[in-house]
């Protein structure tokens, strides 16, 4: 799914990290651990080709950087779009289907089925035809998750998803994604400082420290840095 051969990442102004090598299998449910500004959001971003590789080479999907984003979905830590008032989960889901193409999608009956499939999948149906804006901040990520899934993504990004949610938009956020991790075959990476909230349900972690960027098989390697939350 990923492969980084001595990949450095940052800016114009310098490196954030040391050279390192990575290889990801597809499917994988990796979760990425580290302080903040240790290049944790950047990689995300560097995968998508938003910021550009400082060294190195990064391979996504057998392409490069910013080449396959139609089989990536990202959803970023912080999101604001402006809707209609009315305009509801479901509308948003719908008219995200085939997004880079002009106009809006013709809903066919296996596009309504697919949609519907989706909310039943992130356990929005309670809420999924009311107006968005009037959604919770729990509510709405899950809408999210359904309209990050509608095109059949290989790739699914999270960046901080469990951020500012309550105990029980949490637990609601995670059952979504284990549903999900069960019925879609997807490779998923999702930054989390609650990453004891979901490491059982993750395959592998990449740890972003000071003495570099690490693949580790197990959580157990990396417990002894607290902000990790274990």
């Amino acid at each position: 799914m990923i492969i980084c051969k001595h990949l450095e990442l940052g800016y114009a102004s310098g490196s954030l990290t040391p050279a390192f090598n990575l290889e990801i299998d597809d499917n994988q449910w990796i979760g990425i651990i580290g302080k903040n500004g240790a290049g944790k959001s950047t990689f995300l971003k560097t995968i998508l080709g938003v910021i550009p590789v400082v060294k190195g080479e990064l391979t996504i999907l057998g392409q490069k950087p910013g080449e396959c984003n139609k089989l990536i979905s990202y959803i970023p830590q912080e999101r604001e779009i402006n809707l209609a008032d009315k305009m509801s989960g479901v509308s948003l889901i719908t008219s995200s289907y085939c997004g880079s193409k002009y106009g809006l999608p013709w809903v066919s009956k296996k596009l309504k089925a697919r949609v519907d499939e989706l909310i039943d999948l992130v356990g929005a149906n309670s809420y999924a035809h009311q107006p968005f804006i009037t959604l919770s901040g729990g509510q709405k990520k899950r809408i999210y998750l359904a309209q990050a899934l509608i095109n059949q993504p290989q790739l699914l990004l999270l960046d901080e998803p469990l951020a500012d949610l309550d105990p029980h938009a949490k637990q609601h956020f995670i059952e979504a994604l284990q549903k999900i991790h069960q019925h879609q075959r997807l490779g998923l990476m999702i930054i989390s400082h609650d990453m004891h909230e979901i490491a059982s349900h993750l395959d592998a972690f990449i740890h972003f420290s000071g003495n570099g960027v690490h693949y580790c098989p197990t959580i157990e390697c990396v417990k002894e840095d607290t902000y990790v939350g274990i």
